[in-house]
């Protein structure tokens, strides 16, 4: 079982893991990879985790977590009569620059779907998390909205979409354009 996140140590593990996982992956990368990229003795990393999918959980963990802190944080600030334009263009710019880190998600998502259970279902529960945390945004700045959760999901999708095209590094897709089309969706 991982220790508790708050040490130096433990922060250059995460910082050298969410690196190597963008250039190689999850599975591509070592313990040895690991002390290697965060300057520490592989007795140092094992000291704080006790399996590489242990560092795995945490990255997923910081991945989402922060994505939340800054939507919550941004929301706190400008809850009051926030425009649903507005909204829109917050949550899928940011979505999409919080994970400025796309190749990282994006290996992430892969590995959910090689097989791999543990981080599957922490993945799950940690993205289940930011649902509800974007679903208070949709009840608040969407009242009429009568399915506030589908719309939670549907933005998600989208955000998981703009992801997938930041990584392989497609056209960029007007934002404007798309917020006009959710809302006449909705």
């Amino acid at each position: 079982m991982a220790r508790p996140i708050g040490s130096r140590s433990k922060e250059k593990i995460l910082s050298a893991v969410e690196k190597l996982i963008a250039v190689k992956g999850v599975k591509n990368i070592s313990i040895a990879d690991i002390a290697s990229a965060s300057g520490l003795s592989q007795g140092t990393i094992y000291y704080h985790y006790s399996a590489k999918d242990d560092i795995i959980f945490d990255v997923i963990e910081k991945h989402v977590d922060e994505m939340k802190k800054e939507f919550e944080e941004w929301f706190a600030r400008h809850q009051e009569g926030i425009s649903p334009d507005r909204f829109l263009e917050v949550i899928l710019s940011k979505g999409v620059m919080l994970f400025d880190r796309a190749k990282m998600h994006l290996f992430l998502i892969n590995e959910c779907l090689s097989g791999n259970q543990l981080i599957r279902a922490r993945y799950i529960e940690k993205w289940d998390e930011w649902k509800e945390t974007l679903t208070k945004g949709v009840r608040s700045v969407f009242p009429n909205d009568k399915d506030p959760d589908a719309t939670a999901y549907i933005l998600m999708l989208i955000i998981d979409g703009l992801l997938v095209q930041e990584g392989i590094q497609a056209s960029d897709w007007p934002l404007d354009r798309l917020i006009t089309k959710i809302k006449k969706l909705g």
